[in-house]
């Protein structure tokens, strides 16, 4: 036997259909049943140990049980199953049972539930419940994709009170066949209808003769997700509905449930037609519970005697819904919380703003979320919706709009990342990749990272600084694009090695500057953490980076060359790194050689013998110097110079080395011819 457990912790009063037929009772009033009379009462069962419906107790000793599913039978008779009973009453609270026969209004899964609300939806039905509900074989609450039974009576909207509820295992599979029994409520085309938010897909399936909207039958079908509102008929077949008495019945009947459809002093109670006749309709409205008792002639139950049980309804129509609209590719879907007193709710559609119930396609009975498919990607779709009650339908909510559009597809691999280090961090930088709306970073002090082996740091953006890392490691990067359809492959790796922070290097120190012909030598040893130097120079003293002119990226030695002579020079000389331009060295200084007179300046060209002795012997040199061995004043003039040739060749076989005045020549200190 199952383990049962329960719950009566959830939602609404429940509308009770009875009825009683008395043989040889007659019409009228409400007297009680004669001992050894017979009847027939169709109700809810509120207590065991026997059964109690209708507060009637029936004892079940021997009776035909007749119930559709084979769960059922095994798990008996149960509180707040509508059962129909006939049999022999002894008085008017005690009866033996013959017959007992238990249907369900439908079983499938749970697609949504609201606790708070007490509202869940099944197959596309609304239900609601309250502490009277019965729960059954659950062991904790109830739960979205739990498949149950229910036991209830369904009011003008179809919104089904349940009495009932009861889970079935296994839960729901996209093989677990599902059934309803209700009223078509729109009927399309030939092969398919809707039963309130479901939709029924009797491809291939023969209708029962005559099906039509307002049509009562049992559909019998699989779903493929448990929140479907299409259902695949495998089976329709037609379904009695209401009282289950005809006119060959003469004794008493008695129906209690809501009022529905009343029109004049006609209207229907549980599915039941009643004639009231002539009879006061004081309180009576939709909505109100009433107990009516009459005698059937025709199929219409003509009312002898109206008993109103509960006050009105408030006489007003639901607030406005609060919808929300999220498109997809091909469809929209609308979400909304319920509304307070709404049984059901409609949707009205169109593809230019300012819909309206006047000017809007209308979807008819939806359920909170309902998709709308089929749509054209890249247009707008505008909705309003209206929450209905027994009163009327309400003013239309808010517009609400949604572009449905192709389903995403997964983007491209990052491509130009880069990391740049920095001390104790990493900065990694990439362009955007089109389609995506968030990056992935990877990383690894192991080269060859992967998403697989990489530490993740999701939802980054470029340029992305990873910070706390430790100076001379290498860390390995990869970036991967993210959008709805999934994440990219991985960009190629990059890495980079953090390091202690650069400083601006120390002023050189150590500066020598020498002058020289036209020139100034400018010399220095090399600054810890210098990558290249600067040197400024003027001839006026003071000389600072701000006032001297720049000489860049210099290396030591420098000779500065293309100076006036006898000019004084001076310098100051900056290291230079990546963290910076260092402070400048001390000044120094140095002056040019004085300009050293042509030879023409003195003596004539070519110089007389004389002469051209006196200048060499004045200078410090012999002919032997300037000539090499062997050279002699007399030989020099006679072999060539003192014939004006400016480039002396020895002609007699000693140091045969072409001559010039200055050095490597003869005359130092820039003679020229």
């Amino acid at each position: 036997m199952r383990k049962r457990l329960l719950y009566q912790v959830f939602a609404a009063a429940f509308m009770m259909v009875w009825v009683m037929v008395m043989a040889g009772c007659g019409g009228g009033g409400g007297g009680s049943a004669p001992v050894a009379s017979q009847g027939t009462s169709k109700g809810v069962i509120t207590k065991l140990g026997s059964i109690f419906v209708n507060g009637v107790e029936y004892d079940t000793t021997g009776a035909n049980i007749a119930m559709e599913n084979p769960d059922d039978v095994a798990g008996g008779l149960k509180v707040g199953m509508i059962v129909t009973v006939d049999g022999d009453f002894s008085d008017s609270t005690h009866a033996k049972a013959k017959n007992v026969k238990f249907a369900d209004n439908l079983e499938g899964p749970i697609a949504t539930l609201d606790s708070a609300a007490k509202t869940m939806t099944v197959l596309g039905q609304n239900i609601t419940f309250d502490s009277s509900t019965v729960f059954d074989d659950f062991n904790s609450a109830p739960m979205p994709g739990q498949m149950v039974q229910v036991s209830g009576f369904a009011d003008a909207s179809g919104t089904i009170k349940a009495t009932r509820i009861e889970r079935h295992l296994p839960d729901w599979t996209p093989a677990t066949v599902v059934e309803l029994k209700a009223a078509i409520t729109t009927m399309p085309t030939a092969t398919s209808f809707t039963i309130g938010g479901l939709t029924v897909d009797a491809t291939g399936i023969t209708l029962p003769a005559g099906t039509a909207v307002g049509s009562f039958v049992k559909v019998e079908g699989t779903l493929t997700a448990f929140t479907s509102t299409t259902l695949k008929a495998t089976k329709v077949s037609s379904f009695k509905e209401g009282i289950e008495v005809d006119d060959t019945h003469k004794g008493r009947v008695e129906v209690e449930g809501l009022v529905q459809n009343l029109t004049g002093n006609t209207f229907t109670v549980a599915g039941t037609q009643v004639n009231a006749g002539n009879l006061s309709l004081t309180g009576v409205a939709n909505g109100v519970k009433v107990e009516v008792e009459g005698t059937f002639a025709n199929g219409v139950l003509n009312a002898t005697k109206i008993t109103v049980e509960t006050a009105a309804p408030p006489a007003t129509v639901p607030s406005a819904p609060a919808p929300t609209a999220a498109a997809g590719s091909g469809q929209v879907t609308i979400s909304w919380s319920p509304v307070a007193n709404a049984t059901s709710y409609n949707i009205y559609w169109s593809t230019t703003t300012g819909v309206t119930p006047a000017t809007g396609t209308k979807i008819a009975n939806v359920n909170s979320p309902y998709t709308q498919t089929g749509l054209t990607n890249g247009t707008t779709y505008f909705y309003v919706m209206t929450a209905v009650n027994a009163v009327g339908e309400s003013a239309p909510s808010t517009e609400v709009s949604a572009t449905p559009a192709a389903a995403a597809t997964v983007p491209a691999a990052p491509t130009g990342v880069t990391a740049a280090a920095g001390a104790n961090q990493v900065t990694v930088t990439w362009p955007a990749v089109t389609g995506a709306t968030s990056y992935n970073l990877y990383w690894s002090t192991t080269t060859g990272v992967t998403p697989a082996n990489g530490t993740l740091i999701a939802g980054v953006t470029s340029p992305y600084v990873q910070t706390g890392l430790t100076n001379g490691t290498t860390y390995f990067y990869v970036v991967t694009a993210v959008n709805a359809a999934g994440e990219s492959a991985p960009s190629a790796q990059v890495s980079a090695t953090p390091a202690a922070a650069v400083t601006v290097p120390a002023a050189p120190t150590g500066v020598t500057a020498t002058g020289g012909a036209n020139q100034v030598t400018i010399t220095w040893p090399a600054v810890t953490g210098a990558a290249s130097y600067n040197l400024y120079w003027s001839t006026t003293t003071g000389v600072t980076p701000a006032t001297g002119t720049k000489i860049a990226g210099v290396t030591s030695p420098y000779v500065q060359t293309g100076l006036t002579a006898a000019t004084t020079y001076f310098y100051v000389l900056t290291a230079q790194n990546v963290a910076g331009e260092g402070a400048p060295s001390a000044q120094v200084s140095a002056m040019t050689s004085a300009a050293q007179p042509a030879c023409g300046s003195c003596h004539a060209i070519p110089p007389a013998t004389g002469q051209h002795l006196f200048h060499v012997n004045t200078a410090g040199l012999s002919c032997a110097a300037c000539h090499g061995p062997g050279y002699s004043s007399t030989t020099v003039n006679t072999a060539t110079h003192l014939n004006g040739v400016i480039n002396v060749v020895s002609s007699i076989g000693f140091n045969a080395t072409t001559r010039t005045c200055a050095t490597p020549g003869c005359h130092a200190g820039g003679r020229v011819w």
